[in-house]
């Protein structure tokens, strides 16, 4: 994850490679987090997860034990053992899945409702 600072709010962006890889501390000169756990408050951080599936189920396993308060997973982050996973959990009110690329189509999903 690269951690970030945005109009006074800290903000985490999953780093797919570092995750893989788990071997840079930093990405673009951006501090990365290995785990969820890194994150100086999980329980008041929401999370946007873009990995793969087999990836994904380890970060809601993480964000459950951690309290996350919400998860936006981007597509092609779920599959049906993801889904399950969440509906299994009660993580249904936590997690949002299925949806458009926020990171893509975000501006325009904000024009919309305004």
């Amino acid at each position: 994850m690269v951690s970030n600072t945005s109009e006074g709010r800290n903000t985490y962006t999953p780093n797919i490679h570092h995750l893989l890889e788990q071997k840079e501390g930093e990405l673009e000169g951006i501090k990365t987090l290995r785990e969820l756990s890194d994150l100086p408050a999980p329980s008041e951080t929401s999370v946007s997860i873009i990995t793969p599936p087999n990836v994904t189920l380890g970060i809601l396993e993480q964000a459950k034990a951690l309290s996350v308060p919400a998860l936006w997973l981007q597509p092609g982050a779920e599959d049906e053992a993801v889904i399950r996973y969440i509906h299994d959990n009660g993580m249904g009110e936590k997690v949002i899945y299925g949806g458009p690329c926020i990171l893509v189509e975000g501006d325009g999903i904000i024009r919309s409702l305004l």
